[in-house]
């Protein structure tokens, strides 16, 4: 599996929850501190979208070809990514990504809006509990400098979540 933009907030949730299901990761991210996180995240090999060809990277990864994508960003290293799937193979993001990934024959394409809910929640806290799932917080602001917040994730490479504090 490939979580294509592993090192920002959606994509450093995701590979966690991959890896408590047994999956095999190949994650990208764009900057050598990227890179770093999503391994002590927990992915198994990691490739900078800006530095490295990631077909390559991926067939490296899994000669017989990649099975699935998450992906968080969209553009040349998301097609790059795509070029290493299996036919039949899956390729799933959030709506909004941009570019949205073009389609391609034999690739079964799912978006989603992230809705969350009591399970979800519960899930979540059921592996947080258990130690095996650590949130990554990359910024804090008070919630009364929550346009700072904005500010922030607009200027880019946030390794992590932006939280408001509350109290």
């Amino acid at each position: 599996m490939i979580v294509h933009g592993a090192s920002g907030g959606v994509g450093s949730l995701s590979l966690p929850f991959a890896k408590l299901r047994g999956a095999r990761i190949l994650a990208t991210a764009t900057a050598r501190d990227a890179v770093a996180l999503v391994k002590r995240l927990g992915a198994d090999a990691a490739a900078d979208g800006k530095k490295t060809n990631l077909t390559e990277a991926a067939r490296e990864f899994a000669p017989e070809g990649i099975d699935a994508i998450f992906a968080t960003a969209g553009g040349k290293p998301l097609e790059q990514c795509m070029a290493s799937l299996k036919r039949d193979g899956r390729l799933c993001y959030p709506n909004g990504v941009e570019p949205q990934p073009r389609k391609h024959k034999g690739i079964k394409v799912l978006t989603y809006d992230a809705v969350p809910g009591v399970r979800q929640f519960a899930q979540l806290n059921r592996a947080v509990e258990k130690g095996e799932f650590k949130v990554v917080i990359g910024a804090a602001f008070a919630l009364e400098d929550a346009a700072k917040a904005h500010q922030r994730i607009q200027a880019g490479h946030v390794l992590g979540k932006v939280v408001l504090k509350i109290r």
